[in-house]
């Protein structure tokens, strides 16, 4: 084990604290292999974590050398982030990776839930998978709709520059968002750069718990996301 996350995207999530030198505490919603609190502990960060499925957090501690740095709580999110009564300086929100997803974490009243949580000068990172272009493109349109409702400032990242379908970050702030240069190498900030695109959702509508249609508009995603998975892990896991 090295410790090292494989996903493309989880190297733009590790580079949090150069954008916040100064945080030391962290939420994360969504485990996976457990690797990202590792790198956070790295850089000083404790973080808290929200996982729905506690096989998921055995996996993680069994074969990906996960150990918690802070509170490991076992829930569906919505309801997990109503019983915290600290502040963190930022939040990691990364449940959207699957074939499906849990889109009642991305309503805005569940985004302002979360702003609730960061202290003033704080930042919420959200990842999720989508298409870049074409009407499937209205799903990521949206959710920087819904960011932008909730935040003054917002930068998007992609994990792989010049795909169409492709690892999104959101990073979003009430605070403008900078590298800290001192605290990033130039190769850092030159990837970086290259992975920073535009978003401009000025049709594009609010999620809310009254109004979310995404599920319909992520069909296309779930079914390209299960022949990548299909491609790279072999039918017969997918099948099991």
């Amino acid at each position: 084990m090295t410790g090292n996350g494989l996903l493309s995207y989880q190297h733009i999530a590790g580079l949090l604290p150069q954008f916040l030198p100064d945080a030391n505490n962290a939420l994360l919603i969504g485990l996976g292999s457990g690797h990202l609190v590792g790198v956070l502990n790295r850089q000083g960060v404790t973080t808290d974590v929200i996982e729905i499925d506690p096989e998921v957090a055995r996996v993680a501690q069994k074969f990906f050398s996960f150990k918690p740095t802070g509170k490991l709580l076992i829930g569906d999110a919505r309801y997990q982030i109503t019983r915290f009564d600290k502040r963190y300086d930022m939040i990691i929100h990364d449940c959207f990776t699957g074939g499906s997803e849990p889109i009642h974490l991305l309503s805005l009243e569940m985004i302002q839930s979360l702003k609730a949580l960061l202290n003033n000068s704080g930042m919420l990172a959200l990842n999720m998978i989508g298409f870049l272009e074409g009407p499937e493109y209205r799903a990521l349109e949206a959710v920087a709709k819904t960011l932008d409702t909730v935040f003054l400032h917002r930068r998007v990242f992609v994990s792989e520059p010049g795909k169409v379908f492709n690892d999104v970050v959101f990073l979003v702030s009430d605070y403008p968002i900078h590298l800290q240069p001192d605290k990033t190498t130039k190769y850092q900030q030159q990837q970086l750069a290259i992975k920073e695109i535009r978003v401009a959702p000025d049709q594009a509508f609010v999620i809310t718990d009254d109004y979310n249609p995404l599920d319909s508009l992520q069909v296309a995603k779930a079914e390209q996301y299960r022949e990548l998975l299909m491609d790279r892990m072999g039918a017969e896991i997918m099948l099991r």
